[in-house]
């Protein structure tokens, strides 16, 4: 039995090159994963991350031919569905026997419309590692799947089968180490806007799920309850990636991490006990209410090399609205303690939030360069499938035949325009929303301060300087042009 799994490219990013500049492929972890359980269960596996690698659908149905899989699993976020739909039907045009299975956030709200439509044969929903290695199995020695739990599927005669939820896997680490071994770690060599050069970026998964309920998040939907690692067990796995592929650089796929103080403290406490923060750097997005002066000078310390935080907006009214449960002046200590611990920032905001108006975007633009991170991103909100906002603007959504639609980044779109923005206040227009988010990248780069401060620190590289400056200064004109449109 031989699986092929594949992370698709979207349609957004083959057609927009300035999209694909800045959006830098990550190593699909939940795909390493999956593969590695394949693996061990003796099942042959092949990974083909089009999203990297950028290859077009034909050479992949080419691929898809000479390695002849009996399955293929596809990754699946909202933004490549239009891709996964054209790449499945030319895979049905030559081998029709070939089990199609789907799975991630996407597959796992939308898997009744799917599986009707012939997009896929299966569906796992929710965490899919277990569920993927049982239905392969299943497959393989030509098993019933109604006593798979976790999955949906479709039967020879068209019915719709919705077997019960998987229980949620409560060790963590009993899962193997991600299957790095079967992918071509070249591809994700150069890692822009961090300072990041000619080196690697492998993602680590300390915990799954958030104790949080932010409106905009749809972590629930795949990880119904936060479960964590043990702590010896995630520097291992660090240490082992680092002797084994030479890996320098680390970057945490949690919600956030870590998640308190006092874990955070034990962390860096067993990577310097080892010596491991002479020999790696490590990125990590966390909350502004889970830092102090101690912890961040730790992190330092233990080789913590960029810490992203979620300040979201400028507004207290539209923050507590995302039910965020932090305070602006928490964002203000916490960046006050991160800068005097030397430590590189990533600010993310958004832009267009229910409730919003121009005058509470211009108060973000404003927090941002108070702030003053080292890199800000400014976000278009977008109503994430499976997330509260996405309820919220459902009836908009009509039949999702345009999934490209959902980006922050309608300067970058081939498909999409102003006249796209999905998630827009009552008191707002979408050209309104995307005026804001060029004015707020324009003021907060082309400052002297910011501009001096990234030569010194090399955070971006000549290239992206000068790419990046030409972004801006045609967006900032495109900008002016709207007004007199």
């Amino acid at each position: 039995m031989k699986v092929m799994l594949i992370n698709p490219d979207s349609n957004l990013a083959k057609d927009s090159k300035r999209y694909s500049r800045f959006v830098a492929p990550l190593p699909p972890i939940g795909i390493a994963y999956i593969a590695s359980l394949l693996e061990n269960s003796g099942i042959e596996v092949r990974i083909e991350d089009q999203f990297a690698s950028r290859i077009d659908n034909s050479e992949l149905i080419k691929k898809i031919k000479e390695e002849a899989p009996q399955v293929i699993g596809f990754s699946c976020l909202t933004p490549v569905m239009s891709n996964v739909e054209e790449i499945v039907k030319r895979i049905r045009r030559i081998d029709k026997g070939i089990k199609i299975i789907l799975g991630n956030i996407h597959a796992t709200i939308f898997a009744d419309r799917l599986l009707k439509g012939r997009i896929a044969d299966i569906i796992i929903r929710g965490e899919g590692e277990y569920s993927m290695r049982d239905v392969v199995l299943a497959i393989d020695k030509k098993k019933d799947l109604l006593n798979i739990t976790g999955i949906s599927f479709i039967g020879d005669d068209g019915t719709v089968y919705h077997n019960p939820d998987r229980e949620l896997l409560e060790d963590l680490d009993q899962l193997p180490y991600p299957a790095w071994h079967l992918f071509n770690l070249r591809l994700y060599r150069r890692f822009t806007i961090v300072a990041v050069y000619n080196n690697i970026i492998l993602p680590i998964q300390a915990s799954r799920g958030c104790p949080y309920q932010c409106i905009f998040c749809s972590q629930d939907k795949m990880y119904k309850r936060p479960r964590y690692r043990k702590i010896k067990s995630v520097v291992d796995e660090i240490e082992s990636l680092h002797n084994k592929f030479k890996i320098k650089y680390f970057g945490f796929n949690d919600a956030f991490f870590p998640y308190s103080i006092e874990h955070g403290l034990a962390f860096c406490d067993e990577l310097i006990s080892r010596g491991l923060q002479n020999r790696i750097k490590w990125i990590t997005e966390t909350r502004v209410d889970l830092v102090n002066s101690e912890l961040l000078k730790r992190m330092k310390e233990a080789g913590l090399h960029l810490i992203l935080y979620g300040f979201e907006v400028g507004n207290q009214r539209i923050l507590d609205g995302l039910r965020k449960r932090t305070t602006l002046q928490q964002a203000r200590e916490a960046m006050k303690e991160t800068k005097k611990a030397r430590i590189r920032t990533t600010g993310l905001f958004m832009l267009g939030l229910p409730g919003e108006t121009k005058d509470t975007c211009e108060e973000t633009i404003r927090f941002a360069k108070e702030l003053d991170p080292d890199i800000a991103k400014f976000n278009i909100a977008i109503p994430l499938p499976g997330s509260e906002l996405f309820e919220k603007y459902r009836f908009k959504l009509r039949d999702m035949q345009k999934p490209e639609r959902f980006t922050s980044w309608y300067d970058f779109s081939a498909y999409s325009d102003c006249n796209d923005v999905i998630c827009i206040p009552e008191e707002m227009s979408g050209r309104e929303i995307v005026n804001l988010q060029r004015k707020a990248m324009f003021e907060f780069y082309v400052r002297p301060k910011s501009i001096i401060r990234h030569t010194i620190k090399g955070t971006f590289s000549i290239y992206d300087i000068f790419f990046g400056a030409y972004i801006l200064i045609s967006n900032y004109f495109k900008t002016i042009f709207d007004r007199f449109r």
